[in-house]
């Protein structure tokens, strides 16, 4: 076992264990890596299916508990992030969109979620988020067609009601219904900004 995969599990119990302190709430961390400390499994499955994407940035990702290996790159004029399991399979696409390109019901239903939940709402980021079998997932990209892939929205947004406001992450499906809701604690930090 790597001293990054010992890492990984050591970090991800630590995680693991606070998840009763948090609830559904959603911390997130990356920690940029080199290439050679990525699964050739998630490196072989990403340049079969996007072929030579430039600039590919590898990532580690620790979200409530949960360790997992990202590659995020421009592709076809949209920034991508592809999410693998500590095995370097495939979890997961996501293509970062607008409101604007959501089909029209879709965001229908998704507005009248955010008038019905919140007196106040204001969305910073929509990824159009990508599942599926390994080779379904590889057909999708090269055919530039997603029909057999499970397709949801990832939408970070900051919602006020009578007694707060908070940035939330939502998860909706393909026809804008909620199907999680999760509170983004953004971690504290002992860097200054300028």
């Amino acid at each position: 076992m790597t001293w990054i995969s010992r890492w990984l599990v050591v970090t991800g119990l630590v995680w693991f264990s606070s998840l009763t302190l948090y609830g559904q709430e959603k911390i997130e961390r990356e920690f940029r890596i080199k290439p050679g400390t990525v699964p050739e499994a998630a490196k072989d499955w990403l340049y079969e299916a996007f072929g030579s994407p430039r600039k590919v940035k590898w990532y580690v990702e620790e979200t409530s508990g949960k360790s997992s290996y990202e590659a995020k790159f421009v592709f076809r004029g949209a920034t991508h992030s592809v999410e693998f399991d500590l095995s370097g399979r495939i979890e997961d696409i996501e293509v970062q969109t607008t409101w604007e390109a959501l089909p029209e019901s879709t965001r229908e239903s998704i507005g009248r979620y955010f008038n019905d939940t919140f007196k106040k709402y204001r969305i910073e980021k929509i990824q159009v988020q990508y599942t599926g079998a390994p080779e379904d997932l590889k057909d999708s990209v090269k055919n530039s067609d997603f029909v057999t892939a499970t397709t949801r929205y990832e939408i970070e947004f900051y919602g006020e009601n009578e007694t707060s406001k908070q940035l939330w992450e939502g998860l909706f499906d393909e026809n804008g219904n909620l199907l999680s809701r999760r509170e983004i604690a953004i971690p504290s930090t002992n860097h200054l900004f300028f």
